[in-house]
Order: structure tokens, then C-alpha cells, then sequence
């Protein structure tokens, strides 16, 4: 009996063991690593209208596709709708709404299961709307803010205005694709920018999921719609490094997506507008920023340029029996944003001033002495100052000497010699007159 119970003891153990590793390696097998990044040649931004890449420390745009040219704004138009959202009723996130008909009329694509009578907090409706693309959620919002959707369309317009995007037109709040609407990516990116500083937009945009206090009579769990950020639908597109902002397509203009990617380091608005699927189906706006966003991270980043350790020059000292001259270098290490095949001495040249051809001693160590500027595609990109590696002790001997040398050459050192000489020469002749003048008197006198 007691062996019996070991085997089935034993037998189930082996089973549960061996459930447990196929789901991890089923698990695993959901979890999709980044791949290798491609070189920029590899990458098929053909397959895409207008392609965004733009690094937000450094202000430098690594890529500009098309990015002037007049498109659709399709999803991005629920970044807009998503800072106006966030900035208007950011501070009433428990405020509940009560859902009407006058609010829902109208609204095409995207839309749950809203109905009139529903109430909702502003919270759950700014979720609904940003993270899970809910239009009815977007048309709600646009009757609190605004009163009705035209005026609210109108605040989206004049806030576009704000922000410098000149060539932007907005006719609705959710992207579906309407003739008069027109935007450009370089405007897109004004507009991230914008919404990249929006604290409770980035939250909201960014959620893998969310649940509802209420939708109905229930909670309602759903899902991001844009998959760089949420795994729901398919873990294919999926990258932690990518934090909202928006994603979608129409039949009309393709698929687009914007998203700021972000390692802690450095951050990316990557913007593609007009893409399409490949062979395989995969969404080529999303497969686009996942190979943008990594060869970015590989290909770009910070490297040091100019180094607190390097021997610059060096400069003749006087007044010293130790050292003839002191070496000169920067003062602080400086790294720039470059890419990381460059190579210094001929990616990045140098050229560097001093205040004067020759220091007296005593120098002390650190003392500033000139300036040196590093260089890139004959673009200034760093510039520090020179100083002294050591410190140089003054000679006193030399010191004395200099100062004989210094007084003996002064004005009021000849003028008081020629002074002396002159009075020493007057005093001699003074003398010789009084001496003759006494000798006549008396030989008048003897006479």
C-alpha cells in the first residue's frame, strides 16, 4: 500500500513538473525579444508614405520622409482630441458623466457598447477613448468640453494653431477619413512633442489594458488598440521601449502610428504615416517604428568627444628652475550625440586658441588658459575651456633676478641713475669752484 501511494505520489509530481515547463516554454513562446537592429539600408521606408525619426534631447531629426507632404492625419487626430482631453479635465477624473443620445449622435467606427443613460466617469471615458479608440467615448468628451462636437473640432483647430501646425486641418475628432482633413508629419510631430509633455496622456496612451468602474451594468476590461504597447490582440508588434501615442488606418490612407520611444537615456518620436502590409500581412507601420527604434538605440548615442585626460598642447613657462613648460588640457570630458561609427580625428576635428604664447610662474594647477572646439561635418558641437594639468613653483632666484632686471630697466630707475650722475657731477664741479675760489683767496692773501 505505502509503495502504491509513493508511485502515485511520485507519477504526479513528474506530471506537474512537466506541466509547468511546457507553460513556460509555452509562455516564452508568446514573448517576443527585440530582433537584431538592421542597418538603415535594410529598413524598407518605401513602404510608407512619410517616415518620422526625431530624437527629443538633442532636437535632431534622424530621418525626414515626405514629412512636408500634405496627408490624411487618420489616428493621429486622436492625439489631439487625447491633449485637449487631458489638459481640459485632467483635474476632474472622478466626475461622472451621464451618457446621451445627443452625444453618441452621428459616431461611426470604433464604439463599445455606450448607450445613453450610461453614466461614466471622466476617467473611464478618457481611458475608453485613448487607450481602447472608442469614438462614442471621444464624441462624449467633446460635449463636455465643448457643448457639441463642431466647437470642440474648432478647439482642436485653433490648439493646432498654437502649436505652430500650419498646415493642419481638422473636420473630426476621431481620424475617420473625411476629404477637407489635412495634416503633414512635420505638424504630427509638433503635436507629439505637445503630448509627449502631457503626463496623463502618455499614462492613458500608453496602458496595456484597462477596466471600466462601469460600462452598463457591469466592468468592462479592454484591451490598447495600438500594439507597441499592448499584447491584447497580438504580441507581434509589442516594444517596451514605446510609450503611446496612437495607432489605426483607414481604407483610404493605410495605416499610420506615432509613438515616443524611451530606454531612460535617450528618447524618439517615431511617426510613420501611409503604410501597408507586406506579403506576409504584417502591418508595416508598426514594423517600421519597431526597426526605426532599434537601429536608432544601435546606431546612435553618446560618445565622448573631447577628454578631461588629453594632452592638448603645451606652453613655455618662465620663472622656473623646474619646468620649461606646462601641459595643457580640457577642463571637463564632454560626450556628443553622434553616431557611434564616428570616429574621432576625422569625423570630429578640433582647433584651439590660447590667451598667450607663454604662462610666468608661479601657475597654479587648473588655471584657465584658452579654449578648445570639436567639430562635425564642420559643425561646432562642443566647446570647453583649457587649463593647466600642474601646478609650476616659482624660482626666487630667478625671481630676484628678473625684479634687478625689471627696476634696472625701469624709468624711474634711469632717471634717478642719470639723476644721481648729474647731481654727483654738479656736487664735483660745486666743489672744484668753491675749492679755486678758496685757493685765490688765498694767494691774494700770501700776496
Amino acid at each position: 500500500m505505502n509503495q502504491k501511494y509513493l508511485f502515485f505520489r511520485r507519477g504526479a509530481a513528474l506530471l506537474l513538473s512537466a506541466a509547468i515547463l511546457i507553460s513556460v516554454i509555452f509562455s516564452f513562446s508568446l514573448i517576443v525579444f527585440p530582433s537584431s537592429a538592421k542597418s538603415l539600408d535594410e529598413i524598407p521606408l518605401s513602404a510608407a508614405d512619410a517616415v518620422y525619426l526625431y530624437n527629443s534631447e538633442n532636437d535632431r531629426v534622424l530621418i525626414s520622409q515626405n514629412t512636408d507632404k500634405k496627408i490624411q492625419p487618420v489616428s493621429t487626430v486622436k492625439i489631439m482630441a487625447g491633449l485637449i482631453s487631458a489638459e481640459t479635465l485632467g483635474g476632474r477624473l472622478d466626475e461622472v458623466v451621464v451618457v446621451t443620445a445627443g452625444m453618441l449622435e452621428g459616431v461611426t467606427g470604433q464604439h463599445y457598447n455606450i448607450m445613453p443613460g450610461h453614466n461614466l466617469s471622466i476617467k473611464d471615458l478618457l481611458y475608453l477613448a485613448f487607450c481602447g479608440g472608442c469614438h462614442k467615448s471621444i464624441n462624449v468628451l467633446a460635449h463636455v468640453i465643448s457643448g457639441n462636437l463642431p466647437n470642440f473640432i474648432a478647439l482642436m483647430n485653433a490648439k493646432a494653431s498654437e502649436l505652430g501646425m500650419a498646415d493642419t486641418y481638422y473636420a473630426n475628432a476621431t481620424g475617420m477619413h473625411h476629404n477637407s482633413m489635412y495634416t503633414t508629419v512635420n505638424d504630427i510631430s509638433k503635436l507629439c512633442r505637445a503630448a509627449s509633455e502631457n503626463a496623463l496622456l502618455m499614462q492613458i496612451t500608453t496602458a496595456s489594458d484597462y477596466t471600466t468602474e462601469k460600462l452598463g451594468d457591469k466592468n468592462f476590461t479592454f484591451e490598447n488598440r495600438n500594439y507597441l504597447v499592448g499584447t491584447g490582440y497580438t504580441p507581434k508588434y509589442f516594444n517596451s521601449l514605446c510609450h503611446g501615442l496612437a495607432a489605426g488606418s483607414t481604407l483610404e490612407s493605410g495605416y499610420c502610428a506615432a509613438t515616443v520611444a524611451d530606454n531612460g537615456d535617450l528618447s524618439y518620436i517615431c511617426i510613420v504615416m501611409g503604410a501597408g502590409t507586406d506579403e506576409d500581412g504584417t502591418l508595416m507601420s508598426y514594423s517600421l517604428i519597431n526597426d526605426l527604434v532599434r537601429w536608432a538605440y544601435d546606431a546612435w548615442g553618446y560618445i565622448e568627444v573631447i577628454s578631461s585626460g588629453t594632452t592638448v598642447c603645451e606652453i613655455p613657462v618662465t620663472m622656473s628652475m623646474d619646468v620649461d613648460n606646462v601641459l595643457v588640457v580640457p577642463s571637463e570630458s564632454v560626450s556628443a550625440y553622434l553616431p557611434k561609427s564616428t570616429v574621432l580625428g576625422s569625423d570630429i576635428t578640433y582647433s584651439y586658441t590660447l590667451n598667450s604664447e607663454s604662462l610666468q610662474a608661479p601657475v597654479a594647477e587648473g588655471a584657465h588658459v584658452g579654449l578648445i572646439t570639436a567639430y562635425s561635418d564642420g559643425r561646432e558641437i562642443a566647446t570647453v575651456d583649457l587649463v593647466t594639468k600642474t601646478a609650476v613653483a616659482q624660482s626666487e632666484v630667478l625671481y630676484a633676478l628678473m625684479r634687478i632686471k625689471e627696476i634696472s630697466q625701469s624709468r624711474i630707475f634711469i632717471a634717478s641713475v642719470i639723476f644721481a650722475v648729474a647731481f654727483t657731477l654738479l656736487y664735483i664741479i660745486i666743489k672744484a669752484v668753491i675749492r679755486g675760489t678758496a685757493s685765490n683767496k688765498r694767494y691774494r692773501y700770501h700776496k
